[in-house]
């Protein structure tokens, strides 16, 4: 069984239910998609989409292969200031997200218990454990 990585700002998680808070693919098809876990087997981006931005607010990402970073407007670089945690859950119900185009996202519809979590003081130290950047612009 390989391993995936879901981000949050939600801490002592026993059970990782589904929601729908952010849906990816756009306004257009976002009534059509059930809850899910969105989660990834790149822990750097589980850490870049572990708390709520916006890209209307300037934040985005960049991929490279498997280098992930952050990019975060000067004036919105505080949001980074908030605990987060990366929990580890298995795969085997997870399918990947047509909607989303970096082909990094996966997602299941059924609740998962975690198998490890692992918390952060910031957003800023889950990325930087996990090999990823910020780039504040």
């Amino acid at each position: 069984m390989k391993h995936v990585y879901h981000g949050t700002t939600k801490q002592k998680l026993e059970i990782i239910k589904p929601f729908k808070r952010y849906t990816p693919g756009g306004e257009d098809i976002a009534g059509r998609i059930p809850p899910r876990i969105y989660a990834t087997y790149n822990p750097a981006y589980a850490a870049a989409h572990s708390f709520p931005w916006s890209s209307e607010d300037g934040f985005d990402i960049k991929v490279e292969g498997s280098n992930i970073a952050l990019v975060v407007p000067r004036g919105k670089a505080q949001i980074l200031e908030q605990p987060i945690c990366i929990y580890t859950v298995p795969d085997d119900s997870f399918t990947f997200t047509l909607e989303e185009e970096t082909g990094l996202t996966c997602h299941s519809e059924f609740e998962i218990t975690p198998i490890d979590c692992q918390c952060f003081l910031n957003v800023t130290e889950a990325l930087k454990h996990y090999g990823g950047a910020i780039q504040i612009i």
